[in-house]
């Protein structure tokens, strides 16, 4: 809102008052010159039109031309006209009476022969000159053809009197306007300058310059309203630096939290959060001011502030969330990647110690679940995976105790080989597994060649696909011959392991292929197979420990189920990532994109440009 200031509205106040004197002197100036001018003009012309009278004698048909009507009128400035008994004009010192209209129902000719004096006065524009006339008809008795003789005059000296005292007016005007706005400007700056000092004061009080002072003198009640505004300054401030330092601890023990915090008053509308809290339910947008049901829409939540704004007591509650469903939807919704969110309710008191807000905290369980979940799956299926050879080995140790037939010890000794060998193979993936779990620990890695990984892959693969009759086609794309900077052995166990996931889960006489292709900038694997294929719904999971798409079929041929979980692992080592393209009944093809040069190497060789060409 705009307010006018103490200057504008005493300059506005002046300007006005004197333009209105000058308008009502220009007016008063204009109507007194008129008045008199017309009445002069009256009068001139009755004793004219009585003079010319005096000549009209009824012997005479045309006075005019004997007594020189003409040489009166330009004599005078006058014009003289002359009308018979039907209106027509016999003569006219200014026009041809022969072009002129019937004057004879003109206001003051029939005023003239209406009024007991026989004479009558009008004033209009002339129809014939376009201008402001004043006309005085007196009739013209015992004459056989005059009936009026009527004397006009224009009113021109009026519009050249006007003219002139418009332009007097306007230029004295533009001189006492000058006038005005120099002394205005002096007397209102004097009055002024100390509230304008007052002012800026006040915007500097309000921009939190508290340490602003001003020493006005004069006039005595703005300095102590000056002396006033210091003072209310100096409190404010210590006011201020007592809250802002409150605020900024509760702020940091609030983001310092790893739960999350909303305070709500009485109507549930959201007055403090935290930082967790907004990672949780912000999703980037200010939520302060929003009520708990615009931004949490969950029955059982509700119903916990409410409670406890009633009871005043402690509550909990777990809900499940899923995006920005609550409850049972988000859990169905979310299939398995619902986040399960533990509430606390507890009530905030005033001093009357009344209730008035209520405060939540919000604990993300969701890792601490899944850890969980995941530590008792390792324990079964780690137990379940070496209850088979450990019960194998048992039992065939049993047997060679019990029998003396030479082919029967052999055949149980290889059983007992192979079920010691799969525990062994077990045991190496779990500890190779764990060794890449380690995040302080980083892969040795150095340059080799990507013909001698795929020769490594081929020669530790080819034997299973003579046994099963199937075939692996090798395509490499490397033109340059570019080295890569990786840990040769954990690619090749990588590319041996989704190699043989293909040859297991396709059928004997199944074509695998193993392409790459080397950039200058990365190094791209496929392993693509005719295999089973891969559901949709299951594509996420199949990197986990211990899980399989065919359980019967994996352990049918000696996996562990914790291939693709190695593969994944080595990846991520290498900076790269994986990546899976699979339609069941028609196979899949899995995807390893690795920086060529390595991660570390390759920032280094980005910094290195940048330095070289700056």
């Amino acid at each position: 809102m705009q307010y006018k200031s103490i200057r504008t509205r005493l300059a506005f106040t002046t300007l006005l008052v004197l333009v209105f004197s000058l308008l009502g002197s220009l007016w008063i100036a204009n109507k007194a010159f008129s008045t008199t001018l017309h009445e002069s003009t009256y009068s001139e012309l009755a004793a004219k039109s009585h003079y010319l009278s005096t000549l009209i004698d009824p012997s005479d048909a045309e006075p005019w031309i004997t007594h020189n009507f003409e040489s009166y009128a330009q004599s005078t400035e006058t014009r003289i006209t002359v009308i018979d008994k039907t209106g027509k004009v016999l003569f006219d010192s200014d026009y041809d009476p022969a072009t002129m209209t019937n004057h004879l129902y003109r206001e003051e000719v029939q005023a003239a022969l209406t009024n007991t004096s026989g004479e009558a006065s009008s004033e209009r524009k002339s129809t014939t000159q376009n201008l402001p006339v004043i006309y005085w008809a007196r009739h013209i008795e015992n004459h056989p053809d005059i009936l009026i003789l009527r004397v006009s005059k224009t009113l021109n000296q009026l519009g050249e009197y006007q003219d002139i005292y418009q332009g007097l007016f306007f230029r004295g005007l533009a001189v006492l306007l000058i006038l005005f706005a120099f002394i205005t400007f002096l007397l209102v700056t004097t009055i002024t300058r100390p509230l304008d000092q007052l002012k800026g004061l006040a915007k500097r009080y309000a921009k939190a310059e508290f340490g602003a002072r001003l020493h006005l003198e004069s006039p005595s009640e703005l300095a102590e309203l000056g002396n006033t505004m210091e003072e209310m300054a100096k409190q404010i401030r210590l006011k201020m630096d007592e809250v802002e330092f409150s605020r900024n601890q509760v702020e940091a023990i609030l983001n310092s939290l790893t739960e999350g915090i909303l305070m709500l008053d009485k109507g549930l509308t959201i007055r403090v959060i935290n930082r967790q809290a907004e990672l949780l339910f912000a999703q980037g947008e200010n939520i302060i001011g929003k009520n708990l049901s615009q931004v949490i829409n969950s029955n059982e939540i509700r119903a916990l502030c409410n409670t406890t704004l009633q009871d005043g007591q402690n509550h909990e509650v777990s809900v499940q969330q899923f995006g920005h469903l609550f409850g049972q939807t988000a859990k169905i919704a979310g299939r398995g990647q619902a986040r399960e969110l533990k509430i606390l309710s507890g009530p905030v008191l005033g001093v009357d110690h009344a209730i008035n807000a209520v405060v939540i905290s919000i604990n993300d369980m969701t890792e601490l679940k899944r850890l969980e979940q995941i530590r008792k799956d390792f324990v079964a299926n780690v137990s379940h995976e070496l209850k088979t050879p450990i019960t194998s080995i048992a039992g065939f140790s049993e047997a060679i105790s019990e029998t003396h037939d030479e082919k029967e010890l052999a055949h149980f000794a290889q059983i007992i080989n192979r079920q010691a060998n799969r525990m062994k193979q077990l045991v190496e993936d779990l500890l190779l597994l764990s060794s890449l779990e380690q995040e302080e620990s980083k892969a040795t890695m150095n340059w080799t060649t990507i013909d001698q990984i795929i020769s490594e892959t081929e020669e530790g693969c080819l034997y299973r696909f003579e046994d099963k009759g199937s075939k692996l086609t090798i395509n490499s794309d490397n033109p340059e011959n570019f080295m890569l900077f990786v840990n040769e052995h954990l690619i090749t166990q990588a590319l041996t392991n989704l190699v043989i996931n293909a040859l297991n889960y396709s059928e004997a006489g199944k074509e695998v292929i193993l392409s790459c292709k080397v950039t200058e900038n990365e190094v791209e694997l496929k392993v693509k197979d005719q295999g089973i294929g891969i559901p949709k719904d299951v594509q996420g999971r199949i990197f986990e420990r211990f899980y399989r798409v065919d359980t019967a079929r994996s352990r049918s041929q000696g996996g562990t189920g914790l291939g693709l979980s190695i593969v994944k692992h080595i990846v991520n080592v290498h900076g790269g990532i994986i990546a899976i393209d699979s339609t069941p009944g028609i196979g899949s093809c899995f995807t390893i994109t690795l920086p060529r040069m390595g991660g570390m190497l390759t920032d280094l060789h980005k910094r290195s440009e940048q330095l070289y060409s700056s």
